[in-house]
This record gives C-alpha cells, sequence and structure tokens, in this order.
C-alpha cells in the first residue's frame, strides 16, 4: 500500500474512531439524562410516571401476592401514597400501606364516582388497568392531598362578600393547626384577600399556567395546593400546606439535569478533541519532526539517522522493524536510509577519489618533470661551448632526448584518450573479426619484444571458430597493455596464459589472461582501472604511467564488452576479457 492510500486510511479511520466517540458520550450522556429525567418524574409525578415502571417490574408470586421493585415502592412511602390491586369483580387481592378508610372492595360505578370526584373521597386517586399473565387487573394508587382535604373541611365554613373574608373560629383552627395559609384571588388572578399568609416566599398574583404548576406539581415548591373556583363571586380560593420541598424555590427540576449534561458534553468533546490532537501530533507530526531532523544532519554532514537515548534509531526497534508510528512513512524512511547510505558511499568515494587524484597528480607531475629535466640536461650540454661533442656523442645525446620526448608524448595521448572515454567521445568503428587469428598474432608480436624475455606467453585459442565486432586497433592497444601488466610488473620468472573461451549466444566469446604472479591486494585491484592511479617513473614503459588499464577498461566498454579482475597476494591475477548480451546492455545505459 502507498504512503497515500495509507494516510488516507489513517486519517479516515481517526475521523471515524472520532465521530464514533462522540456518537459514544451522546449516546452516554442520554442515558443518564434519561435515568434522570425518569428519577425526576418518580418524585415529580409518581401517579403518571412510576405506575407504568411499577406494573412493568411487578411479578406475581405463587401464593398470589405480588413483588414490586424496592425503589419504587421507596418513592411511594416518601409521597405518603398506598397501593390496591383489584381483581375483575372489584375485589382487592394484593395492597400496600393501604389506611383503614379505603374499601376492600368496590361496586360497579362505586370506583369511578371516587375517582371523578363525583363522590367525596379523602385522597387522590389515579387508576391504572393492565393485563399481565392473562388476566385483567386494577392498580389503585393513592396519595393524601393535604391541602384538598383541609380545603373541603373549611369549605362550609367560610365566605367572602363585601371586600371581607369570614372564616369560622374552626377553620381559622384547623388552617394555623396545618401551617396552611388562605388566599382569594380575582379573575386576573390577582389576591383580594388572605389569611395566615406567610411574610415572604408567597407572591400575591398567580398567572394561569404557574398556578396550574403549582397545583400539578407541589414536589417543586414543597407546598400541596389546591383550589375552589366561586362561580357566585368569580373568584378562587386557594390553600397552600407546606411539606418536605424535594426541590428548593419554585424551579424546574430538569434544569439541573440538562444544563449539567451539556455543559459536561461540551467540555468532554473539548477535552476529548484535544487529546487527539495530541494523539495526532504524536502520530504523525513526531515522524515528520524525525524526518526534518534527519535531513537537517543530512545537511550538516552528519549521514546516521537519529538515535534515542539507546542508541536505537528511533523509527526502529532492537529488533530493526518499524515502530508502529513509523509504519505509515515506510517509504519516506527507507528513502532516506538509501538517501543517506548513498551520501555517505560518495563521501567516502570523493575523498577516496581526492586522494588517487593528489597521487596521480604527484605521479604525474613527476613522470613529466624526469624526461623533461633529461631533455633540458642534455639540451644544456649540446649548447655549451666549452665542450666539443663529437658526431657519435650528439647523435647518442639526440637519441635519448627523443626517446624522453615520445614518451611525454605518449603520456599526453593517453591521458587524452582517458577523457575522450570517459566522456563518451570515442566511438570506434568495429567488424567482424576472426578472434582466434586476431590474438594469435598479436601474442606473436609480443613474444618478439625483448623486455618480455622468452617463452613467457602461452596462447591457448578456442577449438572452434570465434568471431566477433572488435575494432583491430583498439584491441591491439587493449592486447599490449595487459601484456606489459603482466609481464613488466610481476618477478622475471612469472608466466602468462591468454585463453580464448567461446560464448553461447552469436557474437559472445571472452578472453581470460591469467598470470602467476605476485597478484594484487584488494585496494589496489579497486584502483587498478583508476586513472588517477599513481604512475612510475620514466624508466619503465608507457604502460607503466598509470593511465593503461582505465584506458585499456574504456576501450573495451566502447566496443561494448567489460573487463573483470580477480586477484589475490602471491596467487597471480586474472583478467576477463567479456563480450556478451549483458556487456551490451550495461554499454547502453552508461552515459
Amino acid at each position: 500500500m502507498s504512503i497515500r492510500r495509507r494516510l488516507m486510511t489513517r486519517f479516515i479511520g481517526m475521523l471515524a474512531g472520532t465521530v464514533i466517540l462522540i456518537i459514544l458520550l451522546g449516546s452516554l450522556a442520554t442515558y443518564w439524562v434519561v435515568q434522570k429525567v425518569n428519577e425526576v418524574n418518580l418524585v415529580d409525578d409518581f401517579a403518571y410516571s412510576g405506575l407504568d415502571q411499577l406494573i412493568d417490574t411487578a411479578e406475581f408470586m405463587p401464593d398470589g401476592t405480588i413483588k414490586y421493585d424496592p425503589k419504587l415502592l421507596e418513592q411511594v412511602d416518601k409521597n405518603q401514597g398506598w397501593l390496591q390491586v383489584l381483581d375483575e369483580q372489584g375485589y382487592a387481592i394484593d395492597d400496600y400501606h393501604t389506611p383503614s378508610d379505603v374499601p376492600a372492595h368496590y361496586k360497579p360505578g362505586e370506583l369511578i364516582a371516587y375517582w371523578e370526584a363525583e363522590k367525596p373521597f379523602p385522597y387522590q386517586l389515579t387508576i391504572l388497568i393492565r393485563e399481565k399473565n392473562g388476566k385483567n387487573f386494577t392498580l389503585l394508587y393513592g396519595e393524601r392531598n393535604s391541602a384538598r382535604a383541609l380545603l373541603d373541611q373549611i369549605r362550609p365554613d367560610h365566605s367572602y362578600t363585601s371586600g371581607k373574608l369570614v372564616l369560622k373560629p374552626d377553620a381559622q383552627e384547623l388552617i394555623y393547626s396545618a401551617n396552611a395559609y388562605l388566599q382569594v384571588l380575582d379573575a386576573s388572578g390577582r389576591e383580594l384577600v388572605s389569611y395566615n399568609k406567610p411574610a415572604m416566599g408567597v407572591p400575591s398574583q398567580y398567572s394561569l399556567q404557574q398556578l396550574i404548576l403549582l397545583v400539578r406539581y407541589p414536589s417543586r415548591s414543597g407546598i400541596s395546593m389546591a383550589t375552589w373556583y366561586d362561580e357566585q363571586n368569580e373568584t378562587t380560593w386557594l390553600i397552600g400546606v407546606p411539606g418536605d420541598p424535594s426541590l428548593p424555590g419554585d424551579q424546574n427540576p430538569y434544569n439541573f439535569i440538562l444544563e449539567p449534561t451539556l455543559i459536561v458534553l461540551i467540555l468532554s468533546v473539548i477535552v476529548l478533541l484535544m487529546l487527539l490532537a495530541f494523539w495526532y501530533a504524536n502520530r504523525f507530526g513526531s515522524p515528520m519532526l524525525h524526518m526534518l531532523q534527519w535531513l537537517q544532519r543530512l545537511e550538516r554532514g552528519h549521514y546516521e539517522e537519529p538515535t534515542g537515548a539507546s542508541g536505537v534509531p528511533r523509527s526502529q526497534r532492537r529488533n530493526g522493524k518499524w515502530k508502529r508510528k513509523y509504519r505509515v512513512y515506510a517509504e519516506v524512511l527507507r528513502s532516506m536510509q538509501a538517501l543517506s547510505h548513498t551520501l555517505k558511499q560518495d563521501e567516502e568515494l570523493r575523498k577516496q577519489t581526492e586522494s588517487l587524484r593528489e597521487e596521480w597528480i604527484a605521479g604525474i607531475t613527476h613522470d613529466l618533470k624526469t624526461p623533461l629535466s633529461s631533455i633540458q640536461g642534455y639540451a644544456h650540454m649540446l649548447e655549451a661551448e666549452k665542450y666539443n661533442w663529437t658526431e657519435e656523442e650528439v647523435k647518442e645525446f639526440a637519441g635519448i632526448m627523443l626517446d624522453k620526448s615520445m614518451y611525454m608524448d605518449r603520456l599526453v595521448n593517453d591521458l587524452a584518450m582517458t577523457y575522450r572515454l570517459r566522456s563518451g567521445g570515442y566511438q570506434p568503428d568495429v567488424e567482424n573479426t576472426d578472434v582466434n587469428t586476431l590474438l594469435h598474432d598479436l601474442i606473436q608480436r609480443a613474444e618478439q619484444n625483448p623486455a618480455y624475455g622468452e617463452d613467457r606467453i602461452t596462447f591457448q585459442p578456442s577449438e572452434v571458430p570465434v568471431h566477433g565486432l572488435v575494432h583491430i586497433p583498439s584491441f591491439e592497444r587493449i592486447v599490449d597493455n595487459l601484456t606489459a601488466n603482466a609481464l613488466l610488473h610481476n618477478p622475471p620468472e612469472t608466466k602468462l596464459v591468454v585463453t580464448v573461451h567461446p560464448g553461447e549466444q552469436t557474437g559472445a566469446f571472452s578472453i581470460q589472461f591469467a598470470d602467476d604472479g605476485r597478484g594484487m591486494e584488494p585496494e589496489t585491484v579497486w584502483k587498478l582501472f583508476e586513472r588517477y592511479y599513481r604512475g612510475t617513473d620514466t624508466g619503465t614503459s608507457d604502460v607503466g604511467s598509470g593511465l593503461g588499464m582505465a584506458v585499456t577498461k574504456g576501450l573495451i566498454e566502447a566496443m561494448k564488452g567489460r573487463i573483470e579482475v580477480q586477484s589475490a597476494p602471491d596467487e597471480g591475477t586474472i583478467i576477463w576479457l567479456i563480450w556478451d548480451e549483458k556487456s551490451k546492455n550495461k554499454s547502453n545505459l552508461a552515459p
């Protein structure tokens, strides 16, 4: 998977995870709100909210009794309520805290009269009919409304006429004993007159909605209220009996649920986003900072990857595998590793090349200065008037000067050839040639060179005819260089064997130059084809100028071939000249 797809996958996954977490937080908040609303409803309006739960959680026991949820029964006790379960004939088959003044059996229509307040009943009734376990049963829930009971008791003993409130002593005593108060309101809800009204906390005017809420939800204000409307005078009589309020003041209890929930939810989302931002910065930003630091180190010439306190690269574990947060950038890190390795190799190669260049410049300077000094010396000797040189001496001096100048000319030509070969400016015209015959002739000519000695070269032609595309003058130069290298830079007893091997494809062949000389160190093998390899003095032939092998390599590659060397100290040297398909492909890729 590419880095683009990995990053896209990670980002989509992160966003999806964020959405899921926010949905989860919202779901938890919603669940908490629902639970709290249910709790408030049980306190605020148990007759409507609690009875459903009470029936849903009820269990019918084998003995005919009913088992209720203990928490719901606690709320029944707090409300000073009672329960009755009636069968289809109106008989109470189960009860809970039922007062003695509540009947155990209801005649047809009697219960409805109590429920619709057509017949006096000391309790406020709520009826719920349900089917369970294949049977219909009726659940009665009753609460004593102290304000309603007090109002029913004093109604015959009070009147309001001509702006005056008249209460009998018995009614006054009932109001005082209950710590209650009485208000008479006009048609707009303003107070006309009051009795035993507290100095603080009781309003003098009520709106329609406010009055309904106070009567409907006594738990919110902690005051039980009841009203009676006097049609004759168009006044409203209001009785208030203080109790134990569950919530202080005249406030909506749902505000204490929704507001904190909203605040907590917003804070949770903010904290979640901050944690995700920190995680994102650590997961994606930390590797980028690491790579930036690495690039800055590369700029300063330090090629190693930055390491941690343990000395291990920060992007890797001790076993060499990528750390989890660095895996998404694996391609970039591998490229940077390759870049660091290449830059380090180039730096080492540059230092080695500079060292070789200095050695080569020193050698070339020496090689040019030495013959030039000889030429200048003999020229001064010939110019001096105090010497009378014989004709033989002048010829001898001229021969030495000519030999030295020819050496300098060959050295300069070799130097120019290396640059032409390196830049690709030399493209010889090749022709199909019998390799066995050409090499046999060149070896025979080399055997006649007195500098090589006698019987030091052995030629082994291929058993089958071998033809290849070569440039004959360049090929002659190659053979001369390799022969001189093997015989002039080794002990006198060194033998050279030249062998021709046919290739598998048409036009493919190889030539092996194997000697049993002193061999070479690996560093010398590495420098063998460098044009900066240090030269020798003028006492040797031109092949010792340090440019012969560089020219040889360039000429072979110009003819679509390649050269390989195998050597070890005291084990001799084997040089292969190879022309095959691999050599052609390599030549086509070369600049």
